[in-house]
C-alpha cells in the first residue's frame, strides 16, 4: 500500500520537510480587512509581518475549505496513493479537521483524518513522523497506532512578547493583560486537551524562556528527542534559545522555524515557542 500524508498550514511543517517527505500542505486563509490571502501562497511571511505591524486592525484567519482538501486528495490519488492520512491542527482550535472530514465523502481513495490535538510543530512533528513512516512502507493502521503514541508524548509551550494580541483574541481579560504588560509579566501557554491554555506566568523574558526550557526538560528527561524552536519574526533570539536548548536536552534533531500567521495572529511578533517529543528508542 502506498500511503501519502496531507496536513494544513497551521501545523507549521517547514517547507524543506514538505518537499523531502512529499507532504501536501493545504493553506489557511489570512484576512486583513476586506482582503483575503492564501497563507504562503498569496501572502509571504515578510508581507504578513509588514501588514501586521502597520495595519490598524489585527488580521484574522479562516480554515481551509473542504474543496481544498478534496483537491489535495485527488492530486495524491492521481500520483498513485492508495490511502491518505491527514494530520490536522487540533479540532478544539479550528474547524480544519471538519473540512478535511467532509472532503473524504467523495475521495477517490480511503482517507484517515487525524486530530493532532495540538498546534504548530506539536502537530507538525506528527505529520512529519507519519510521512516518514509512510516512506518506510508502513501501512496506515500501524502509522495511526504510532501517531497515537507520539501525540501523547509531544509537548509544546510558547511565550508571547506582549499581551496585546492575546488580549485581542479574547483569551486573556484586558485588565489582567494591562497589568501584566506594566509589570513585564510573561504568560507561557501550552496545548492541553487540544486547547490553548495558560501554563504559568513569569516576570521578564529571560526568566520566562528559562522556565519554558525547565518544564520541557522535566517532560523529556534525558531521552533522545526531536526539538523545534519556533518564533514570530525574531530569528536571532530563536537561535540563541536553541543553543540553550541543545546544551540542556538530548537533542537528536533540531529545527528553527517561523511559527507563521496563525500563532503570529494570536501571540504577535516576538513570540518564541518550544516543541519536542522523545523518540523512546524508536524513530519516528
Amino acid at each position: 500500500m502506498h500511503v501519502r500524508v496531507v496536513t494544513d498550514s497551521s501545523t507549521s511543517v517547514p517547507d524543506d520537510y514538505l518537499i523531502r517527505l512529499g507532504i501536501v500542505e493545504v493553506p489557511a486563509t489570512v484576512i486583513f480587512g476586506q482582503q483575503s490571502y492564501l497563507n504562503k501562497v498569496e501572502l509571504s511571511l515578510e508581507e504578513f509581518y509588514r501588514r501586521l505591524l502597520t495595519s490598524d486592525k489585527l488580521p484574522t484567519t479562516s480554515q481551509p475549505t473542504p474543496r481544498q482538501f478534496a483537491d489535495a486528495y485527488a492530486r495524491l490519488a492521481a500520483e498513485g496513493a492508495d490511502e491518505i492520512i491527514v494530520v490536522c491542527v487540533s479540532s478544539q482550535l479550528s474547524g480544519t479537521l471538519s473540512s478535511a472530514q467532509i472532503a473524504t465523502q467523495h475521495a477517490p481513495v480511503p482517507v484517515h483524518v487525524w486530530d493532532s490535538q495540538h498546534a504548530s510543530m506539536a502537530a507538525g512533528w506528527q505529520a512529519i513522523a507519519a510521512a516518514e513512516m509512510a516512506q518506510a512502507g508502513l501501512d496506515s493502521r500501524t502509522i495511526l497506532d504510532r501517531l497515537a503514541s507520539i501525540r501523547n508524548r509531544v509537548h509544546m509551550a510558547f511565550l508571547p512578547a506582549n499581551l496585546r494580541y492575546i488580549i485581542a483574541s479574547g483569551r486573556v481579560p484586558k485588565l489582567r493583560g494591562t497589568i501584566g504588560d506594566l509589570l513585564n509579566i510573561k504568560p507561557i501557554l501550552t496545548t492541553d486537551g487540544g486547547r490553548l491554555e495558560p501554563l504559568t506566568q513569569v516576570r521578564g523574558q529571560r526568566r520566562a524562556l528559562a522556565e519554558m526550557l525547565d518544564r520541557m526538560a522535566t517532560m523529556l528527561g534525558d531521552l533522545p528527542a526531536r526539538i523545534a524552536v519556533g518564533h514570530c519574526n525574531v530569528p536571532e533570539e530563536a537561535a540563541r534559545f536553541m543553543e540553550a536548548v541543545q546544551a540542556r536536552l538530548h537533542v537528536v534533531e533540531a529545527i528553527i522555524f517561523d511559527l507563521g500567521v496563525v500563532l503570529a495572529t494570536l501571540g504577535g511578533p516576538g513570540l518564541v515557542g518550544l516543541t519536542g517529543y522523545t523518540l523512546e528508542g524508536v524513530k519516528p
